[in-house]
């Protein structure tokens, strides 16, 4: 895995519904609904010279996951907009930053999971809470060379349990498969739902290819991430043969390649599963293809939201 720690971010300051914070100063209320009982949603965009990746594709995210989470206020696009600024700016940041994006429902007057408790003492509407944290960061897996993989034996919880559409903090299972693949050795792995099909690896999504057409899985079992959709349009874009679909662990293992893909590794290939190479145990010609369109797509001002940070 590439270096996790870039030294500038030491001194990067964090945005906390208008304040600006260190790293580890407490800035965040005990009664925050977020830190009492996870009422809490976020996504990370990419800052590409002076360009937020797929701006709008996070918010909507986020907006998505708070209305699924009941969040009784839901700040603007513009709020989310203004507070990403501002806090790049204070930063005086431009490119290679990787932004988290999180919204709490605000403040609760007792500790109750019952969103009745996210009020002012008076009664009014508790405000929500958007925090802004950027960090410098490059990609997170050795893209050149490949990653390994296994296949975990934790499974992601199904749309019946706990609604994986909602980008939030819900991240337990995806914790302990990421944790269980280190301690073997491997970079990541494959989680399975409930059915037996392909579910996700922890924090990026799985395609596999075949005869030259990418699957992917549905999204049951977690959130529809924007990188798998820029992947999709690219392939439609480029004659590259692609479908949502139930993935089978047979499939898996005759795959030809198989990628993982998130903010920040875009498609990275895994050459390896459980200990055995994955087609020919290289990184194959439709990820080498769709890396290098993925690539070209994050500077393409079209896909990129101008923050003007010129100021």
């Amino acid at each position: 895995m590439a270096q996790l720690n870039d030294p500038r971010n030491i001194e990067v300051l964090n945005y906390v519904a208008g304040r600006f914070v260190g790293q580890y100063e407490a800035a965040v209320p005990l009664f925050d609904a977020g830190f009492l009982h996870g009422k809490l949603v976020w996504s990370s965009p990419r800052l590409i010279g002076g360009r937020i990746f797929r701006l709008a594709d996070h918010l909507e995210k986020i907006r998505r996951s708070a209305e699924l989470n009941h969040f009784p206020v839901i700040p603007t696009s513009e709020d989310f907009i203004t507070a990403i600024r501002e806090t790049l700016l204070k930063n005086n940041m431009t490119d290679g930053v990787h932004v988290r994006v999180v919204l709490t429902a605000g403040d609760q007057v007792t500790a109750s999971m019952d969103l009745a408790a996210v009020v002012n003492w008076d009664g009014t509407p508790s405000a929500p809470r958007i925090i802004i944290m950027p960090e410098y960061r490059d990609n997170v897996y050795d893209a050149k060379n490949g990653i390994s993989l296994m296949t975990s034996t934790f499974k992601r919880p199904g749309p019946d349990t706990v609604d994986q559409v909602s980008h939030d903090n819900n991240q337990n299972a995806s914790s302990r498969a990421l944790a269980e693949a280190k301690r073997a050795g491997n970079t990541s792995s494959l989680m399975y739902d409930p059915e037996g099909f392909l579910a996700e690896a922890p924090a990026s999504h799985v395609a596999i290819i075949k005869d030259g057409a990418l699957r992917t899985p549905f999204v049951r079992c977690c959130p529809p991430g924007v990188t798998r959709k820029v992947i999709l349009e690219i392939c439609a874009a480029n004659g590259i043969a692609a479908e949502e679909a139930d993935i089978t662990p047979d499939e898996i293992r005759a795959a030809d390649e198989m990628f993982l893909m998130g903010t920040m590794s875009g498609p990275v290939a895994a050459i390896s599963l459980d200990g055995k190479p994955v087609g020919s145990g290289e990184v194959g010609p439709v990820t080498l293809r769709l890396c290098d369109l993925y690539s070209q797509a994050l500077v393409d001002p079209a896909h990129g939201f101008d923050l003007d940070l010129s100021d």
